[in-house]
Order: C-alpha cells, then sequence, then structure tokens
C-alpha cells in the first residue's frame, strides 16, 4: 500500500503532468494504480456554449451516491422556487370550556424540514416553537386538555427505499422522511468508551430523551484515532436496536446518531412533555394519527419555515439525506414515485438524456441508483441561465467551506480553487462522485462531474487526483 500512495503521489506532483494535455492528464488518471481497474465517467462542458471541454465514457451507467442531491435541489428551486415555504399547523377538535378542552391538539406536518432544526440558517429553535405553540393554546383559554397531543405525518408517505441497506436504516443519515419531522430527524446517543481496545463501550443516555427506546449493546472501544465505525440496526417504529462496532478510545464521552423511530410520535410526545412542563396537562397519552371523520378542527396557529433556498443550502452543504427526501415528496405531493417522476421530467426538460436514468431515491444512498456523469454536466449548463443559479451556486461545497462536512473542506484549500471552485461530491463503499461549477483562469465557467466506480485506491488519493484535474482546467481554460 505504501507503494501505491507513493506512485500516485509521485503522478500527481510530475512536471511532465503540467505540460500536458487535458486528455493526456484523464489518461494517466485513469491508468493510477487502483483506479485503472475501475468504471469512470467524466463530462466537462462550457457552462456557456455547451462545448465539450474534455470528458471520458460521459455516457456510461454509473451509481452516483450523494451527488444525486443535486438533481433534486435543483428540481426543487425550479418548481417550487427558492422562497417557497411551508406550514405547519397546530389545531384542536370538540369544544372549550371554563379552561377544559374536550378534545384533541393535532399538529399537522407539511414536510417542513426545517421545524426545529438545528442546522437551518434562520430555523426557529425546537424549544422556540414549543413555546409559541403553548402560547396560542393558553390564549385560547385552555388550560387542561381532556384528550392528547396527537402528531399528524399523513401529508407524506413516510417510508425508506427498500433497497436501502440494513445497517443504514437506524443511523440518522437513512431517517424516515415524515412530513412532521422535528429535530432533523435524528438523536445522538452518548456511550463511554473503555479504557482498553476491545472493551465494551457502555451506553450513557440519547439526546433528546426517547421514551421507551432501549438498546442490545455490543459496542466496543477501538484504538484512539479510530473514529466512528458503530452502527445502530433498527426498523422505523421498532424501539429496541441492536447496536454493533467499535468507538475511539480518548474521551469521557463519545456520540453518535441515530434515526427518530418514529418522527410523528417522538414530535407529540415532545410537545405533549413540553406542555405539561409549562402547566397544561393532558389527561391521555400523546400518538400519531389523524382526526376522526367529521371532526371539525380550529386552527390555533401555525409555524412558518424559512425559505426553501435555506434547506437546499444545508442539503447540498452538509449532504444531508433526510432533507432531499423531504424535497423529493414536496415535489411529489407526498408521494416518492410522484416526486421521483417531477425530477426525471425537470431534467429532461434541462437537456438530459434520461432515457437510462435509473433513480429510486432522492439522496443517492442506494446503489440501485444509476446515472451518467453528463447528465448532472448538461443539468448544471441548464441552471447556469436560470434566476436559481445564484441559490444552487451557494448551496455547493467550497475548499476550506466551514459549513460544509467531510473531505471536500480540505479539497482545493490553499490553490487557486479556493475562490473559483464549487462542488457537491457523494461517496458510498467503492464510489467516489463530483459536479459543480469551475471559474477559470481566463474568465469562463466549465460545468464538471466525475463519477468512479469499483476503484480500489484510497479515497483519499482519489480527492487529490481530482483536485489536480480541476487545477489543469482552471489553468489551461
Amino acid at each position: 500500500m505504501k507503494a501505491t500512495i507513493i506512485s500516485v503521489f509521485m503522478l500527481l506532483v510530475s512536471p511532465g503532468l503540467s505540460a500536458g494535455t487535458i486528455d493526456g492528464k484523464i489518461r494517466e488518471i485513469a491508468a493510477s494504480p487502483g483506479i485503472k481497474n475501475a468504471s469512470w465517467g467524466l463530462s466537462v462542458k462550457d457552462a456557456a456554449t455547451g462545448k465539450i471541454v474534455a470528458e471520458r465514457n460521459p455516457r456510461l451507467n454509473l451509481v452516483p451516491a450523494s451527488i444525486f442531491k443535486v438533481l433534486v435541489t435543483a428540481a426543487a428551486l425550479e418548481k417550487l422556487g427558492p422562497e417557497k415555504t411551508i406550514s405547519t399547523r397546530l389545531y384542536y377538535d370538540g369544544s372549550i370550556s371554563d379552561g377544559f378542552l374536550n378534545g384533541n391538539i393535532y399538529i399537522k406536518g407539511a414536510g417542513d424540514p426545517s421545524l426545529g432544526s438545528q442546522l437551518v440558517k434562520g430555523a426557529e429553535s425546537l424549544d422556540d416553537v414549543f413555546k409559541a405553540w403553548t402560547a396560542a393554546i393558553k390564549a385560547a383559554g385552555i388550560n387542561v386538555i381532556n384528550g392528547a397531543v396527537v402528531g399528524d405525518e399523513s401529508a407524506f408517505e413516510s417510508v425508506q427505499p427498500g433497497s436501502w441497506a440494513w445497517e443504514d436504516i437506524g443511523n440518522y443519515y437513512a431517517a424516515q422522511p415524515s412530513a412532521l419531522t422535528i429535530n432533523d430527524g435524528l438523536y445522538k446517543l452518548y456511550f463511554k468508551p473503555g479504557d482498553k481496545d476491545g472493551k465494551t463501550a457502555a451506553v450513557l443516555r440519547t439526546e433528546p430523551y426517547i421514551e421507551g427506546l432501549h438498546f442490545e449493546n455490543y459496542v466496543k472501544t477501538g484504538p484512539r484515532g479510530s473514529g466512528d465505525n458503530s452502527y445502530i440496526y433498527a426498523f422505523p417504529g421498532q424501539y429496541l436496536a441492536v447496536l454493533r462496532g467499535t468507538i475511539p478510545q480518548g474521551s469521557p464521552e463519545f456520540a453518535v446518531k441515530g434515526a427518530l423511530p418514529d418522527p410523528a410520535f417522538f414530535a407529540a410526545q415532545s410537545f405533549n412533555f413540553y406542555l405539561m412542563k409549562a402547566g397544561v396537562n393532558c389527561n391521555k397519552k400523546p400518538y400519531k394519527g389523524v382526526p376522526g371523520p367529521g371532526a371539525k378542527l380550529t386552527l390555533l396557529t401555525e409555524t412558518v419555515s424559512v425559505p426553501l433556498k435555506n434547506v437546499v443550502r444545508v442539503t447540498n452543504k452538509r449532504s444531508f439525506n433526510l432533507y432531499a427526501e423531504l424535497l423529493l415528496r414536496l415535489l411529489g405531493g407526498g408521494k416518492p414515485e410522484a416526486g421521483l417522476s417531477a425530477v426525471r421530467a425537470y431534467a429532461a426538460g434541462a437537456g438530459a438524456d434520461v432515457s437510462e436514468l435509473n433513480q429510486v431515491d432522492a439522496c443517492g444512498l442506494s446503489y440501485r441508483d444509476t446515472i451518467k456523469a453528463e447528465n448532472f454536466t448538461d443539468l448544471l449548463k441548464f441552471v447556469y441561465k436560470k434566476k436559481y443559479y445564484p441559490d444552487l451556486y451557494d448551496s455547493l461545497v467550497y475548499p476550506g467551506d466551514p459549513d460544509a462536512t467531510g473531505h471536500l473542506r480540505s479539497m482545493g484549500k490553499g490553490t487557486a480553487l479556493e475562490k473559483n471552485l464549487r462542488l457537491k461530491s457523494g461517496s458510498l463503499n467503492g464510489v467516489r462522485s463530483y459536479t459543480g461549477y469551475l471559474k477559470t483562469k481566463k474568465g469562463k465557467t466549465l460545468v464538471f462531474t466525475s463519477i468512479m466506480n469499483n476503484y480500489s485506491a484510497q479515497p483519499a488519493l482519489i480527492d487529490k487526483l481530482h483536485e489536480g484535474l480541476l487545477l489543469e482546467l482552471y489553468g489551461k481554460f
């Protein structure tokens, strides 16, 4: 492995590369150790004219991973609009008499990803949302609820694709896309690492607390610096989760993130608990459901989301799968299949050849997703001339971006790419992808997409090779 790293590094810094053509650079990357037997699709075009700048297998069907989010976020900006907002409404049924509500409180979700979010700029905290809802209940003269708090997620089909891996489902990045999503669909699970390799890592607590959630724990302590290699195994609605893998030594506590087992039920439970602390008691336990037939609902208040462009920004910069899935359902009127059709129609209208596009989710977590590199390049070329181009561009990561997560934060940092590159990346086991915009030294804007499947090189080396390619494009065009 050491010899492989050295040989690829020499390939990157060899003086001969800078003098060669772009095609020569591409051939040398394609022949690199750990890449020569991989499948690689590359498409680079002039954003203004559509002229091909460079390509390699641009129409090869490949697994794209998280760059799929660019399709969904662009479609959302086009079809819904950057300033689109979503309202979560609080209702009651029954009647109010002498401070008693003889009925239920309903939280009607409409798919707002930013409800109580800790990630979206401008979003109210969950505490502030609950505070406003409680004030509305008290303003209506309700001091006691002879009923329950009910979480209503019926606006969406809240289900994950069946092709998502079993080891992913219980973790935050595969959270259930509920129409009533709060707290970004996640909880933090805290462990106490052992003092030696192989020792059991004890479960300490969850934040927030989730009533009824239990764990069967097999997580062990790994070496210092080994990172989070743990998984939470649990299906949606399941309150017994199996924990496996390792977490590193070296800190008193170590947190991993899990997916809320039942988002709408959790919302009802959480608000019920908040009401109790505020002195408004419910005589029945919270539950997930819908109003009964013929129920007359009265609106108490509504919480309006931040503009959709703020959600798009987090979706792409943090590669947040849940938000992509919620945007897909908003595009499809609550139905994921209709959302997929809307994205496909948008891509076709943008000039992309979608005849062989296979898309089963919005976020790219499924290995069943396949697409051509050129499809993304054509889409980005289309967006370049749209009014919402600045909003999509702003949502993409730049070198050293403090709002980004993962490997892209350092890619291109300290080079000419810092002020000229915006991109979205994707990664799965054996998949590395990149798509975005590059402003060149000569003032052109290029759109580019690179998708590699089934490589054996280290992912960091794949990043470095692409950094070199982008710098070559920057300097020559």
